[in-house]
């Protein structure tokens, strides 16, 4: 019992809770991340998969194997 008081104590348990608190905090946040990544950038529908794939449609190549140049007027 005498070592049991050692782990029972109050002393340091608010650098607990918070050290606690700041892993819920980071895994939330990473948990977030992923999902917003998938929406926003893995997903074929989204505004920058879309954005992409027009910017590619205007800078492909040509059957010869070049870029198709641009002339500005």
């Amino acid at each position: 019992m005498k070592g049991m008081k050692r782990f029972l104590s109050k002393k340091g348990q608010t650098s607990i809770e918070y050290m606690l608190i700041l892993v819920v905090a980071i895994s939330i946040g990473m948990a977030f991340k992923a999902k917003m990544e998938d929406f926003m950038l893995k997903n074929p529908n989204s505004f920058v998969s879309k954005q992409l794939s027009a910017l590619q449609g205007n800078l492909s190549q040509d059957s010869s194997g070049r870029y198709t140049r641009f002339s500005l007027r």
